[in-house]
């Protein structure tokens, strides 16, 4: 594995006039992805509830106008992303593209009519935190953006134990915390992604409906979304689901680049500590969502025989999920 030295403040800051167009853009990436997951989180809940990697839980959603819409809104913020990636490099734009989370908590919030709960604000601003400190101090550097043939079967290999243990692990939780290891299946589907994309864009256009990474790519895609709609479905609150997939689904990219594409990562004492800390205070901030959602869920349904005393969104809540569930 190889290693580059941390660049310097002056580096880091040196992109010229283009900031200004990558930030803005990276921040209506960031807004338009808070957005489309809670419009996708509210229609998983009116949609019957499917079993993980089942496709006719997106012939459901696709009958739902907030699912449409929301697919939409994502599209949106894919564009922004990559205007923003145009224009400035990814070691300023990934940190911005986290606060995703924290737009959906104010979405999902104001959206609501009711207090932000600050325990669940506090797991989002931990996790993003973490990973924000882990991309300043560990800087991944430049590698190859070819993926060799020999790499696909480890790859994919990895790829498949990695996501059945998830899947393993999320048919043995309660049903609030199935979202946790559905959304680390989903980051990192999403993160394989992220590197079979990098690998097509080094390809000539020509040359592109021959290379394996294509093929590879229409199937993980679409099954790290349909597994993130499950993630959703799950969870009374989305934002746990939302928050570990950010989270992972950067990180795997990085390890796929330092493994198979030769991409460096800074070292030395300070930086290799920083990234340790920021790691820690990822798992904390995840700890932090899963327990006060699994909370908060079990408040909803010990008052859900007494409807006439939850508050208004939680009366919301318990009617889309017995809507989805086909009881009324």
């Amino acid at each position: 594995m190889a290693f580059a030295q941390t660049p310097t403040v002056r580096q880091w800051w040196d992109v010229g006039d283009e900031v200004w167009i990558a930030v803005p853009a990276a921040l209506g990436a960031a807004a338009s992805y808070g957005a489309a997951g809670v419009l996708q989180h509210r229609a998983t809940h009116r949609a019957p509830e499917r079993p993980p990697l089942r496709p006719r839980l997106l012939l459901d959603l696709l009958r739902l106008g907030a699912f449409r819409t929301g697919a939409l809104v994502g599209v949106l913020g894919f564009a922004l992303q990559v205007v923003a990636l145009r224009f400035g490099p990814l070691s300023l734009v990934q940190p911005i593209l986290v606060t995703g989370v924290l737009f959906y908590l104010g979405i999902a919030w104001i959206s609501g009519y009711r207090r932000p709960d600050l325990w669940l604000l506090l797991g989002a601003v931990l996790t993003l935190a973490g990973l924000c400190g882990f991309l300043v101090a560990a800087r991944p550097g430049p590698g190859s953006s070819d993926l060799h043939p020999s790499d696909a079967f480890l790859l994919g290999l990895v790829l498949a134990v990695v996501v059945a243990a998830c899947l393993a692990v999320s048919s043995r939780v309660s049903h609030e915390a199935r979202a946790v290891p559905l959304a680390a299946a989903t980051a990192v589907l999403f993160g394989v992604t992220a590197g079979l994309v990098s690998s097509l864009a080094s390809s000539p256009a020509a040359d592109v409906w021959q290379r394996w990474e294509l093929y590879a790519l229409i199937v993980v895609g679409p099954t790290g979304f349909l597994l993130s709609q499950n993630a959703y479905q799950t969870g009374q609150y989305g934002s746990v689901a939302l928050a570990v997939m950010t989270v992972g689904d950067p990180l795997v990219a990085i390890g796929i680049g330092v493994i198979w594409l030769g991409q460096t990562l800074a070292t030395g004492p300070l930086s290799s500590t920083v990234q340790v800390v920021a790691l820690c205070l990822v798992t904390a901030g995840i700890a932090v969502l899963a327990e006060r959602a699994q909370s908060l869920a079990e408040h909803i349904r010990a008052v859900s025989r007494q409807p006439s005393r939850m508050p208004p969104i939680e009366r919301c809540v318990l009617c889309a999920m017995r809507v989805g569930s086909g009881k009324q």
